[in-house]
């Protein structure tokens, strides 16, 4: 049985072994540019929760957390069950949006460029790469890891991160065992959680401060969010391991939205540079299509695993060009026809 604890709320100006989320096939996201651009100002936020019910119902989930943004106000949260949409809890692979919007921090104020290569990275990072890195390694720039492009085809965490201690520190091995592995000269978009991996080490490395510490001041705080890595998530970190509600979640995300000013302009064209029309591409830790009124931008995030704690977990985020955006969070981990049920059943009454 599904109980829903529902909290509609006035507008409010503004004020987390399977993957940790590999993506869905990109034919299954062609249809997010569909439907009408104007989504009726009155209800959307009914509306979205009465579908999240129903694509809840069908299945199998029985816990989850809503929230739903109006041109950038919170407009609804809703709970069922064991979560609310103010409980922090795991969002998996919805962690990496974070990790850019932290990393974007340090291009904005001349820290690092986008073509930065990891062989400029300082000599304590470098070393961190291990001995058996390769030299084509080094050269992975910052907007190939961003983008997922670096080349690198070995993922260790794809066995669940079994036999991998729950440290902040597992990132280094992890990248370690992925770089000694050959690098593809070719340069197409293989989703990776290793390359957000190293993104958090970049961040640690040149500011020398903790990831989880700079980022919470550098990516949520400014966007009115609270999160933290989770306990028994430390070891996904910055590919996976934030812990964050539904509610603060979407505080974070309305930096996607160019009227917000939460981005950098640069932000904004490194986001729409390498969008293609009808086919989604990685970009700031998001997917991005682009449509005849703006972009739609979308992730979902899922894990499961009996290495972590929780041992399964999953949400979803999506930003619609009509102004609409959603967070999702629940405790379920779910195939690929499920997670694309989702995204068409609350687009669908987005635009409704």
């Amino acid at each position: 049985m599904i109980t829903s604890l529902r909290r509609a709320v006035a507008p409010i100006l503004t004020a987390a072994a399977v993957l940790a989320s590999a993506p869905l096939p990109a034919d299954a996201h062609v249809n997010v540019q569909a439907g009408t651009r104007t989504a009726a100002r009155a209800g959307v936020q009914d509306r979205i929760d009465a579908a999240l019910h129903q694509w809840m119902t069908a299945n199998g989930v029985s816990n989850a957390g809503l929230a739903v943004m109006r041109d950038n106000a919170l407009v609804g949260s809703y709970g069922y069950n064991e979560i609310s949409a103010e409980s922090p809890v795991n969002v998996a692979s919805l962690s990496k949006a974070i990790t850019a919007v932290c990393l974007m921090s340090l291009i904005d104020n001349g820290r690092l460029r986008f073509d930065t290569r990891l062989a400029a990275m300082p000599p304590g990072f470098r070393l961190r790469l291990g001995y058996r890195a390769s030299r084509r390694a080094r050269n992975i720039t910052i907007e190939q890891l961003l983008r997922h492009t670096s080349g690198i085809t070995y993922d260790p965490t794809q066995n669940g991160l079994v036999g991998v201690r729950n440290a902040s520190s597992s990132d280094v091995p992890l990248v370690r065992r992925a770089l000694a592995r050959p690098i593809s000269a070719k340069h197409d978009e293989v989703y990776n959680n290793i390359n957000y991996a190293i993104l958090g080490l970049v961040i640690q490395s040149v500011t020398g401060e903790p990831y989880e510490s700079y980022c919470r001041r550098m990516a949520l705080a400014p966007r009115g969010a609270a999160g933290r890595i989770g306990p028994g998530t430390r070891a996904m970190k910055a590919f996976g391991g934030w812990e964050i509600s539904a509610v603060d979640y979407a505080m974070f995300a309305r930096a996607f939205d160019p009227r917000a000013r939460l981005l950098s302009p640069a932000a904004h064209r490194f986001i729409d540079a390498s969008a293609v029309s009808g086919k989604p591409s990685a970009s700031l830790g998001v997917y991005v299509v682009p449509t005849a009124h703006g972009r739609n931008v979308f992730h979902h995030g899922n894990w499961q695993s009996r290495a972590t704690r929780p041992n399964a977990f999953s949400a979803f985020f999506a930003m619609w060009d009509n102004g609409i955006s959603v967070v999702v969070t629940y405790d379920r981990n779910l195939t690929d026809a499920a997670r694309v049920s989702l995204d068409n059943t609350l687009r669908q009454a987005a635009y409704s």
